[in-house]
């Protein structure tokens, strides 16, 4: 972890929230659209929890959901006090995202991933209802519509900036075309190997 994420941590204020998010930002590993959630998921599946609590790279320091699963993992093995810090670090970063906006179109949240919009609701205490992409001036957002009826708008240029200049290396691949290459693949059955 570094030494901005450690002074948000003490001090979870806007300012250093946003510089926190500004080093994941400009890391050359940063993908917001990473699997490393995943990986973590799979290790917990498998019962391989230190495995879990040590998988760390820049793409999962602010992500609520990884820390989540450290908390959850840590608890397993019976080490209270790491558990306790890793719900600590969690709250602490959804409690920066909320400091960023309000959840208008004019101030939506600010998420490192995409995958933090859905943390943010269960802090929220609110259910996914659907998703659409909008457009405001230079800013790219995502609008959460839930089953309460409340829309919370959520800003992810910076993530989409960086998924369109990863797909426009080969660095990767495009969400769509993953899709489409999933499909075929589980439409094969295993005997047309030649297909």
């Amino acid at each position: 972890m570094t030494d901005t994420f450690f002074d948000f941590i003490r001090t979870t204020t806007n300012e250093n929230f946003i510089s926190s998010q500004e080093e994941v930002f400009n890391h050359s590993s940063y993908n917001p659209y990473s699997e490393d959630l995943d990986v973590i998921e799979d290790f917990l599946d498998k019962e391989e929890l230190v495995k879990a609590v040590e998988y760390n790279n820049i793409n999962v320091i602010l992500s609520p959901r990884a820390h989540l699963y450290k908390n959850y993992a840590l608890d397993k093995m019976n080490k209270e006090k790491e558990a306790q810090a890793e719900l600590i670090f969690a709250h602490k970063i959804m409690e920066g995202i909320s400091l960023t906006g309000n959840g208008t179109k004019e101030m939506p949240y600010m998420v490192t991933r995409v995958s933090d919009e859905k943390d943010m609701l269960r802090y929220f205490q609110e259910e996914f209802k659907s998703q659409s992409l909008v457009k405001n001036e230079n800013s790219i957002l995502d609008l959460i519509q839930c089953q309460s009826g409340k829309e919370i708008y959520f800003d992810i240029t910076r993530p989409y900036l960086r998924m369109q200049e990863l797909m426009n290396s080969g660095k990767l691949e495009s969400p769509i075309q993953k899709m489409m290459n999933e499909n075929e693949t589980k439409k094969k059955k295993w005997w047309e190997f030649w297909k």
